[in-house]
C-alpha cells in the first residue's frame, strides 16, 4: 500500500532516536524502542524508494539513476548510500509505530539524556525518571557496577524492571531507584519571571510534535494573563518537528500580522506546484491569548535545528534582526525539511523542500549566527535564573548587552 503521510516535517532524526548534541558535542537519549524492518524490504519497496529521491528529492538531479538493489537489505542503509552528502544527513525512515509514538510523545525507557562522560543534561518532562534524576547528575555506577553505554543500553531495555543508579550529584554520592516504562512526555514547561521592573515569560520547548500545540497554548494563555514584556523560548535540545506547530508558535508569539506570509516551502524545479506557504492566523481565527511581543529571546545550540530555525527566521522579516536575539550556540543548520510518503509499514522522509521566510530567505547550512554566546551550563536546572544562557538573556533585558 503506497500513500501520501499527511505531515509536513522540518527536524533532525537526533530529535527521534539516540543521538543528540549536548555541551559537550555528543550525547545520548535513552529510549527502549527498537525496530527491525529490514525483514519486509522488497524489491518493489526499493524500486519506490529510489523513484522518491529521482523525482522529489530536493537535489534529485545528483542522484544515481542506476544501482543494484540486491546489495540492500535495510532501508535506511539505501537512503544513506543515496542522499547527497554533504549537505543532506537527514533523510530517514522510520516505522508507523514510530510515527505514531513521536507524534502523540510517546515511547519506553527512561527518558533522559546523558554527555560521554555520563553527566544528565536533558530529562524529559514526566518521563519515567522526572523528579527522580536530574540535569547535571553524573551516573557513577548502575547495579554497583561501574557505567558504560552498554549497561545504560541493557537496564533501559529492562520495562518495569528497576535499577540502582549511583549518581554524583551537588558533591555528594547518592543512590537512586530508577525503573524504565512505556510513558507520555511533555515537551513544554512555561514560567514568568521577574527581571527589574519586567516580567519574562520563560517557555521550554523541547520539539514540535503535533501533540505539543496544546501544552504550549496554555502557557500563551498564562503569560498573556500575566501581562508579559519580553520572552524567552528555550529551543538548546529542540531539533524540530512539524512546520504547522512552527506556524502555531509563531501564531502565539505576535498577532500583529494578521494573514500575512510567516514562511513558504520551496521544492525542486519538478514539483513546484507543492510550493506551499503557512500565514499568521486571520484576526477572527486569534484565540485572545497571543502576545503582540517586540522582541524574543531564542536559547539555541549545535542541537538547535529545522523547525526551531524556521521560526527564529520567519520573524525577522517583522521584528527585524536586532529584536530577534539568540543567545548560547550556532544552531545546527538545516533549512530544508521533508513531506512523508509510506510503503507498507515504513515511512519515508526524504528532503524535498528548503524553508524560505516572507522575505524569500533560508537559513544557512552553517547555522544560524548566536548574537550572545553562554555555555550550556549542566550546573543549573533548564529554566533556572543561574543558567547561564538564561542568565544571559536576562542580563541583556536589563542591559541591552550581552553577559
Amino acid at each position: 500500500m503506497i500513500k501520501k503521510l499527511h505531515i509536513i516535517l522540518i527536524l533532525t532524526i537526533s530529535l527521534l532516536f539516540n543521538s543528540c548534541g549536548s555541551n559537550s558535542g555528543s550525547g545520548t537519549i535513552i529510549n527502549a524502542v527498537v525496530t527491525d524492518t529490514t525483514e519486509t524490504f522488497s524489491l518493489d519497496e526499493k524500486q519506490f524508494l529510489h523513484n522518491l529521491f529521482l523525482s522529489e528529492y530536493l537535489w534529485y538531479d545528483d542522484v544515481a539513476s542506476n544501482i543494484d538493489y540486491t546489495q540492500y537489505t535495510d532501508p535506511q542503509l539505501m537512503i544513506n548510500d543515496l542522499r547527497i552528502s554533504p549537505p543532506d544527513e537527514w533523510s530517514f525512515t522510520m516505522t508507523q509505530q514510530e510515527y505514531e509514538n513521536y507524534t502523540n510523545q510517546k515511547t519506553a525507557g527512561f527518558g533522559f539524556g546523558y554527555t560521554s562522560d555520563f553527566v544528565v543534561y536533558l530529562v524529559r518532562i514526566n518521563a519515567p525518571v522526572y523528579g527522580l534524576l536530574f540535569r547535571g547528575d553524573q551516573i557513577l555506577e548502575i547495579n554497583g557496577e561501574a557505567v558504560t553505554n552498554t549497561l545504560v543500553s541493557q537496564v533501559s531495555q529492562n520495562l518495569n524492571v528497576s535499577s540502582t543508579f549511583t549518581v554524583l550529584r551537588d558533591g555528594s554520592e547518592i543512590d537512586v531507584t530508577l525503573t524504565p516504562s512505556e510513558y507520555s512526555f511533555n515537551v513544554s514547561l512555561g514560567k514568568i519571571i521577574t527581571q527589574g521592573s519586567k516580567k519574562v515569560g520563560y517557555l521550554r520547548f523541547d520539539s514540535f510534535t503535533e501533540s505539543s500545540v496544546a501544552e504550549f497554548e496554555t502557557i500563551f494563555t498564562t503569560f498573556y494573563n500575566g501581562n508579559i514584556d519580553e520572552l524567552v523560548i528555550d529551543l538548546r535540545y529542540n531539533g524540530g518537528g512539524s512546520v504547522a506547530t512552527a506556524s502555531a508558535l509563531l501564531d502565539n508569539i505576535t498577532n500583529a500580522y494578521a494573514s500575512q506570509r510567516q514562511m513558504y516551502l520551496d521544492w525542486n524545479a519538478n514539483y513546484k506546484h507543492n510550493n506551499a506557504s503557512y500565514t499568521f492566523e486571520d484576526t477572527d481565527m486569534q484565540d485572545g491569548n497571543e502576545l503582540n511581543i517586540q522582541r524574543v529571546f531564542f536559547l539555541v545550540t549545535r542541537t538547535s535545528a529545522s523547525a526551531s530555525e524556521a521560526v527564529v527566521s520567519a520573524l525577522v522579516p517583522y521584528l527585524g534582526a536586532d529584536n530577534v536575539i539568540t543567545i548560547g550556540d550556532d544552531t545546527h543548520g538545516k533549512p530544508v525539511g521533508m513531506s512523508g510518503k509510506t510503503y507498507g509499514l515504513n515511512y519515508y522522509f526524504l528532503i524535498n523542500f528548503l524553508v524560505r521566510n516572507n522575505a524569500g530567505d533560508t537559513t544557512s547550512f552553517d547555522g544560524i549566527p548566536t548574537t550572545c554566546t553562554a555555555d550550556d551550563d549542566l550546573t543549573h536546572l533548564m529554566g533556572d535564573e543561574n543558567e547561564t544562557m538564561l542568565k544571559t538573556a536576562l542580563y541583556y533585558i536589563e542591559n541591552g548587552s550581552c553577559l
